[in-house]
């Protein structure tokens, strides 16, 4: 293999393909990227055999061939060259030569034979999607995904609903749930319920690039595949029964409360330096008025805090507690200006949605108010 091409362009397709690669993988191979040189391009392979990732550059080729070497090392060798044009050449077995300008490193490689052959997609369902739309979704419905340490491995993912007319993400860890739907006319599209797991669709969604563009979406028995103009990406399907997110999404709401997503979002982060008490990790009180939200935490023996944020409530005076972490992760991928908060009564859930938007849930569950912590803020003249 004898290949030329841009450090800028190497640089960064290192970096998409690396993407694939799990920091703790038995297998040396799977800490490898797969350097493939064909007409006119260098096509860059990694997967940790869950989630595979291949990105193809333009690059001048004057002999093709394919080899496997280190992606972390790759990567560090390639960030610190000037820019410019970098030569890759094999210059002996299992050795890969890397020159820009005056430098030149010689890397280690494994045959391209030892790397694993990734799955090609089948006949399936197929849709496409415009970018800008696929990472909205993404973005604000896997903030409420379980994290990999959770043991329903199935939580760890978003379901994915394809209908003739819209498509719906859920993702949700059991004490919060994201929902957001979209109509989206599907030609000869059928009923298609996945889960795919959330880290693989975050890594997408630093991919995308163009908000304009589509990318297209293929799904098979097991495999989900996203396919970009110069960047590939699968990934494998989570098992299991994903909840009934339909039975946890309340319809009907005894009081709404208009707010500032900015000034709720940085009362709450303010909020949260203080909400420290072991037994209610988080604990954020939130009392609802006609013209005024009073945000409070206390924790004993370390401190108390208290702020009042403007808003317009409809309905009756409410005092309800939340995690104040939940809170924050939503609002942190929320791009409005002015949230709605829906809410029932203090012992059930309440809708977090940009306000006059449609097809967003994003639903947290409350925590009991103990009336140790009652008696502790009245007493610091945090309640009214």
């Amino acid at each position: 293999m004898h290949v030329h091409i841009e450090k800028a362009q190497l640089e960064e397709g290192l970096q998409v393909a690396s993407r694939a690669i799990h920091g703790r993988s038995p297998l040396p191979i799977l800490s490898h990227v797969l350097l493939k040189a064909g007409q006119e391009t260098l096509e860059l392979t990694a997967t940790d055999l869950d989630l595979g990732l291949q990105t193809r550059l333009p690059a001048q080729v004057e002999e093709p061939g394919s080899l496997t070497c280190p992606a972390r090392l790759m990567s560090e060798i390639v960030a610190k060259l000037p820019a410019g044009p970098v030569e890759l050449k094999l210059v002996q077995e299992g050795l890969l030569a890397v020159r820009s300008r005056r430098s030149e490193f010689q890397v280690s490689t494994l045959p391209a034979e030892e790397f694993p052959s990734l799955p090609s997609p089948d006949e399936g369902q197929t849709i496409c999607l415009r970018q800008g739309l696929l990472k909205t979704m993404v973005r604000r419905v896997a903030v409420a995904a379980a994290s990999q340490e959770e043991t329903r491995a199935v939580m760890t993912g978003l379901l994915t609903l394809l209908k003739a007319d819209s498509i719906t993400l859920v993702g949700t860890d059991g004490r919060r749930l994201a929902c957001m739907r979209r109509d989206l006319p599907l030609d000869e599209a059928r009923d298609t319920s996945a889960v795919i797991p959330a880290r693989a669709l975050l890594e997408l969604v630093r991919v995308l690039s163009n908000d304009d563009e589509d990318v297209r979406v293929a799904f098979t028995a097991g495999q989900v595949f996203f396919h970009l103009p110069m960047t590939s990406m699968h990934c494998r399907l989570l098992e299991g029964t994903f909840p009934d997110f339909e039975k946890v999404i309340p319809r009907s709401f005894q009081r709404t409360c208009r707010v500032g997503r900015d000034n709720l979002l940085e009362g709450m982060k303010r909020m949260l330096i203080v909400a420290q008490e072991k037994q209610s990790p988080h604990l954020v009180r939130l009392d609802f008025s006609s013209d005024r939200l009073r945000v409070s935490a206390n924790t004993p023996d370390l401190g108390s805090g208290r702020e009042e944020i403007p808003v317009v409530l409809e309905g009756d005076e409410l005092t309800i507690a939340f995690n104040g972490r939940y809170i924050a992760d939503g609002l942190s991928v929320l791009e409005a200006e002015e949230l709605e908060f829906s809410l029932q009564d203090e012992t059930r859930s309440a809708v977090l949605r940009p306000y006059g938007e449609t097809g967003f849930d994003y639903v947290l569950m409350p925590v009991r108010l103990r009336e140790p912590v009652l008696e502790e803020q009245a007493r610091v003249g945090v309640a009214s």
